[in-house]
């Protein structure tokens, strides 16, 4: 399968680490060139931007380069004929049989999916008891409705990545909560697994699950200045009234199908 891993031109030592990571695995990947959202001039960037639409962020350089930089993954994925795609941002650490899960997924994936979570952030996410979408590898496959941050790691199916560049035609949020938070104001909510425990963390947390150390590469994402709820009144008024109702339904929906707050640990 397709294996791509987005990398600045400018950070060579963390696209050494992810190739010796990923080679150490047995692991074939691509090295696709990030966008520096930095180097964009002022109006390239108010281009890119949803913003000041209800409930989109101004979103900092470094964000839309982010994003953008999944963008391009996804599009070239779409330009081959792989059934699906590992994306992987270049300061991730792997976890066991990563080769395993890897191998074939289009033989164990739930047929909806259009996206599985490989990473955890180690945060508390709504979750089911049981595997609903089998298992793989000694992991469980199960459906992700809650807010789980973090991109570092996930499978993209065809139809899945055709969702998400309908999602990004101007950028609201962070990719990430594009990804894999319900709340997001987006045109077409994808459906995302999550793999538990996760395969793949992300460094600058890779210190609390004990397992790995961290190897000190400092962030590029930078958070955006400010939301907004809308430029007029009853704009704002609408936009309030339609987000409380989605988490009054997103909690009403976890609650009846029994789903509790754990976190998802990473081995």
């Amino acid at each position: 399968m397709k294996i791509y891993i987005l990398n600045l031109e400018s950070d060579r030592d963390r696209f050494e680490h992810a190739a010796r990571a990923f080679e150490a695995k047995g692991l074939a990947f691509e090295r696709l060139a990030a966008v520096d959202g930095r180097t964009m001039t002022a109006e390239e960037l108010s281009a890119c931007l949803a913003y000041p639409a209800a409930g989109s962020y101004d979103l900092s350089p470094s964000q839309v380069g982010c994003y953008l930089s999944h963008v391009h993954a996804w599009q070239r994925f779409l330009e081959t004929d792989a059934a699906t795609v590992a994306i992987f941002e270049d300061d991730v650490h792997l976890g066991e049989g990563i080769e395993q899960v890897l191998a074939a997924p289009e033989t164990w994936l739930p047929e909806d999916t259009d996206i599985l979570k490989l990473e955890t952030c180690l945060q508390k996410v709504p979750l089911p008891a049981d595997a609903e979408g089998g298992t793989v590898a000694g992991r469980s496959i199960i459906r992700l409705t809650g807010r789980h941050h973090g991109s570092a790691g996930y499978l993209l199916t065809r139809k899945g990545a055709e969702k998400l560049l309908r999602n990004s035609r101007k950028l609201a949020v962070g990719v990430d909560a594009m990804l894999f938070n319900p709340r997001s104001e987006i045109a077409e909510r994808p459906v995302v697994y999550q793999i538990d425990p996760a395969i793949c963390i992300q460094d600058d947390i890779a210190d609390q699950c004990g397992l790995v150390s961290r190897t000190g590469f400092q962030s590029h994402n930078v958070p955006g200045r400010k939301k907004s709820h809308g430029v007029t009144p009853f704009e704002r008024l609408r936009y309030r009234i339609r987000d409380r109702l989605r988490v009054a339904c997103l909690k009403a929906r976890d609650a009846l199908r029994g789903y509790r707050k754990r976190v998802v640990t990473f081995r």
